[in-house]
């Protein structure tokens, strides 16, 4: 676990995040590929801060096998950032990662890596990247093959400041349900000045067109979670909004996808 965060107090959730996220992770959790059980385990920190990427212990084929190769990858990536953060100068440069799994099977297993760095700018930055793998092939899903092409939009790979390369989604409709689900009233709850800027800040668009979009799937809130990232100044606005499967159903979602999340979704409440 992290040591307490002494940085600026807007990062200190995020050190707590990476902590807990750590937590989890070292733990030895079941996951479903197929219909066999597997274990994910995770590594060592890479170096102080950053989270290794957790892998499929004693993997059981190719598919497997093909997905720990890819996490390595992505590990001596963000050894390579963090590397050249650092050869940027300043006493207080750092780099830390967050890795949690929120969907270890069956079919899918996804990954949410969280950087929070500071390279010599004036302030420190954060970034969020998703990428859910199928745990039959090896290879990251084809959203398109699984959502209707309402929710998926235009699709485009994105890159983390990691190094991490991701799809993501540009639906008008996706963002609807976004914005449905975004920070829900209770009875007697009041709208403040934050409140009503962040709101403004997620459903701004630029010339119309909805804002990329990374989507993971999440077992214990039982849906499809969607992110996107927001200017600096608002960036504390950018809150996760799961969608749940029943609406993905309703959307046109294959019922390989929904089946898998509920089954997930069962598992994880247990």
């Amino acid at each position: 676990m992290f040591k307490r965060n002494t940085r600026p107090s807007a990062w200190r959730a995020s050190g707590r995040a990476a902590g807990w996220s750590a937590v989890l992770l070292a733990l030895a959790t079941p996951t479903w590929a197929g219909e066999g059980p597997a274990i994910l385990k995770a590594p060592s920190d890479l170096t102080a801060g950053i989270a290794a990427m957790p892998q499929i212990a004693a993997p059981a084929d190719d598919a497997e096998r093909r997905i720990n190769a890819a996490v390595k990858r992505l590990d001596a990536k963000a050894l390579e950032a963090a590397r050249e953060c650092k050869s940027e100068g300043g006493q207080y440069d750092y780099w830390e990662r967050a890795v949690d799994a929120p969907m270890r099977g069956p079919r899918f297993l996804s990954f949410v890596i969280t950087d929070s760095w500071l390279c010599g700018g004036p302030h420190p930055n954060s970034n969020t990247m998703s990428i859910v793998y199928d745990l039959t092939t090896g290879a990251p899903v084809d959203w398109t093959t699984l959502l209707p092409v309402s929710l998926t939009g235009k699709l485009a790979l994105a890159e983390g400041p990691g190094r991490t390369r991701m799809v993501t989604l540009a639906s008008k409709r996706l963002h609807a349900l976004y914005l449905a689900g975004y920070r829900p009233k209770t009875a007697g709850s009041k709208t403040d000045d934050a409140d009503k800027e962040c709101r403004e800040a997620v459903t701004e668009t630029y010339d119309g067109q909805p804002p990329a979009m990374m989507a993971w799937l999440d077992a214990k809130a039982g849906g499809l979670a969607v992110q996107f990232d927001l200017v600096h100044a608002v960036q504390a606005c950018a809150d996760t909004v799961v969608i749940p499967v029943a609406t993905l159903r309703r959307e046109g979602a294959q019922p390989l996808l929904a089946d898998a999340l509920e089954a997930a979704h069962a598992q994880a409440v247990k």
